[in-house]
């Protein structure tokens, strides 16, 4: 049964940064979020640029925010879109109460985001069972770069936390940001630059510093992080939707194009 007390879409936002992506990058995100039923505010950081896709983002009722953005002066986007959610919420505080923030290029919708939500805390969903941090080479890199060696030290047996898409209350979801926010500036433009800062905050955040209210989610439950997941482990249904062996239907598909036949069926949906 619903319950009466859930924020209605109005109340909730979806952000995202699609700057420099063409069309065809975002499509199957904004396409699959409406099928799933969300109604609610969308808000995409764009390119100054990027007039064919702030038209498409229009057309589709997705707000598009131009933001000045250079590399060499700010870092990867992948980083700096989080002082610029930062910066947003801040401004847009009183009009939300609940806050999902993603990548776009590879996440598709399944289900109702904000209906698979566990609680208002910041939902900090692992990726596969066969990695950790500190047996994963590209999580370490991110590590080295970034962190100092007792909290890696720390961090190396944990599962490792997606920071691709990220859930949870307007208020945890809001600390979340400033926290992440100021790590990053914290660390020099030079190594700044690199990629991989938002990867290794996160995942601070979630296992070590424990500066936001979390909840830990175990990988498919709300969102099916694939990168290293085996393929084995998802069904294609009768209705083209991905679902676990075991019948569950993650709401939320990120890294899908990883594996072809889960890529050909996800794109077969949005043609």
């Amino acid at each position: 049964m619903a319950d009466d007390r859930a924020p209605s879409d109005a109340r909730r936002l979806v952000l995202g940064a699609a700057v420099g992506m063409p069309v065809a990058q975002v499509r199957i995100f904004i396409e699959s979020l409406r099928r799933s039923g969300y109604t609610g505010p969308v808000v995409m950081l764009v390119g100054p640029f990027d007039r064919k896709l702030a038209a498409y983002l229009r057309q589709n009722g997705v707000m598009p925010r131009p933001v000045w953005y250079v590399r060499r002066l700010h870092g990867p986007i992948h980083a700096y879109r989080y002082e610029l959610f930062a910066r947003f919420l801040r401004e847009q505080a009183a009009g939300f109460d609940e806050v999902l923030i993603s990548d776009v290029r590879d996440v598709a919708f399944q289900a109702h985001p904000f209906a698979a939500m566990l609680s208002q805390d910041c939902h900090f969903c692992l990726e596969g069972a066969a990695k950790t941090i500190g047996n994963e080479p590209t999580n370490m890199l991110y590590m080295r770069l970034f962190l100092s060696p007792a909290q890696i030290e720390v961090l190396a047996p944990h599962r490792i936390s997606c920071c691709g898409v990220l859930i949870g209350g307007m208020p945890a979801v809001s600390t979340y940001l400033d926290r992440m926010t100021a790590y990053l500036a914290a660390v020099p433009l030079k190594v700044r630059r690199k990629i991989g800062a938002d990867t290794a905050f996160h995942n601070l955040i979630a296992h070590v510093t424990h500066e936001v209210p979390a909840t830990i989610v175990e990988n498919n439950v709300v969102v099916a992080t694939m990168g290293i997941e085996p393929a084995s482990v998802y069904l294609l249904g009768p209705d083209g939707r991905i679902c676990t062996r075991g019948g569950h239907l993650p709401a939320i598909l990120h890294q899908y194009d990883r594996i072809p036949e889960i890529r050909a069926a996800v794109e077969a949906r949005f043609p």
